[in-house]
């Protein structure tokens, strides 16, 4: 299906990778419904249409999204992925209902916003300590050093796994993040997700016979220790082990890109840091706007569940679906100056964190993350300064994020 307009040839490629908006602007203009030749799936890039399709439950399905992306794998390269694929395929966010329901329901209390309210002291004295010992150096990684600590700090505490296994969870999630978010999954990202998965696996299993023996307060503690409902239908611990590794992988993707995206557009936008710095009212409209400039999450995907037509393309059923929030959130149809990062922005609001049933269940945890570690980073760095080498980013089609990002301490 060979097409020549201009952000259709750059659309995945070169310097998409680096700075993407670009070429939103551009497919906003010439082609905001397209078909993608590397991705294999049809490109949504409006606002209205992305709202429309994250909610449209009877029109998308997302059960046979992990199908359809190893597709073009052969079925020897299939039976050697059994543990990725087993695994990922129990992930709520791949689960339409009732299955998705079932799954949500075991963790929705946990993250509800009363739930997250009633820790925020100990987020509070997490981004406290992470700064203490960030800033005893003279230059720190606000990636590696804070960044990605916090969130997983605070998951290994709702959940109720031992602190000293983040960096474990840390090398999983990035391979799960290599196996789900490409364009299109290689041999290598295939093979690595399996490893990845037998170690967090192996891991996890023990873990629950742990739990069973000797209970704690957390998350999973409870999930594995949760009685049969009334029909007798309970998790089996595979479906514990997907679960599990959603969770932390969900929570360290979204909240580390959230605030390296952030302090990252306060940098290129020091105007915007000096009026933030006047007025910490601003903080909450600071993340949300950075959730709509810059989101982590720049698409998600589905499985057309009938044919139906989208700005006048014509999808079949079966054909995959990517909704690019990062380019619904860019639109210039629904936002004023839409590339301008704006922290009192009169026309707010995203779809960072998708829409109908699988809106994110951890965007209450997100904001309020986000929101302390912005107000700490302001109160104990008299400025934002930014130091070699640049941010670099991965080249992920679903997420963005800087890879490092140094700052000095003084």
């Amino acid at each position: 299906m060979a097409i020549n307009q201009t952000g259709i040839s750059q659309f995945l490629v070169g310097d998409y990778f680096v700075n993407p908006y670009p070429i939103y602007r551009k497919l906003h203009e010439e082609s905001p419904v397209f078909w993608s030749e590397i991705a294999q799936a049809w490109i949504v890039t409006t606002f209205n249409e992305v709202e429309k399709g994250l909610g449209g439950d009877d029109f998308f399905n997302q059960s046979e999204r992990i199908a359809k992306a190893s597709s073009h794998l052969s079925p020897d390269q299939l039976e050697n992925l059994s543990h990725a694929i087993t695994n990922v395929s129990n992930w709520i966010v791949f689960q339409d209902a009732p299955a998705h329901t079932r799954l949500r329901r075991l963790v929705n209390k946990s993250f509800t916003p009363r739930s997250v309210t009633a820790f925020e002291p100990n987020i509070e004295k997490i981004v406290s300590d992470l700064l203490d010992a960030a800033m005893s150096k003279d230059v720190f990684n606000l990636v590696d050093d804070f960044s990605f600590q916090l969130p997983a700090i605070v998951i290994c505490e709702l959940l109720g796994i031992p602190l000293e296994k983040r960096w474990d969870l840390k090398r999983w999630a990035d391979g799960f993040a290599d196996f789900t978010a490409s364009a299109r999954l290689t041999t290598e990202q295939a093979e690595h997700g399996e490893t990845v998965a037998r170690e967090a696996q192996e891991y996890l299993l023990e873990l629950f016979v742990e739990l069973r023996r000797n209970p704690n307060d957390g998350l999973l503690s409870k999930i594995v220790n949760a009685p049969k409902d009334e029909s007798g239908d309970g998790l089996t611990d595979i479906e514990i082990v997907g679960l599990t590794i959603q969770l932390f992988f969900a929570g360290f993707e979204t909240t580390e890109g959230l605030i390296g995206n952030m302090v990252l557009a306060l940098l290129n936008n020091p105007e915007q840091e000096l009026l933030l710095r006047s007025n910490f009212d601003l903080i909450p409209a600071a993340v949300e706007e950075t959730l709509r400039f810059d989101t982590s999450v720049q698409k998600t995907g589905r499985i057309a569940s009938v044919d139906l037509e989208i700005l006048g393309k014509q999808i079949k059923k079966g054909d995959s679906v990517h909704f690019m929030i990062g380019a619904a959130n860019r639109d210039p149809k629904k936002f004023q100056n839409p590339d301008t990062f704006d922290i009192t922005r009169a026309d707010p609001g995203n779809v960072s964190f998708g829409h109908g049933i699988h809106f994110c269940l951890g965007a209450p945890l997100a904001r309020l993350e986000a929101k302390i570690a912005l107000r700490q980073l302001l109160e104990r760095l008299p400025s934002f300064v930014l130091h070699e080498p640049k941010p670099t980013f991965p080249e992920l089609m679903t997420f963005r994020k800087p890879l490092e990002l140094w700052l000095s301490s003084n």
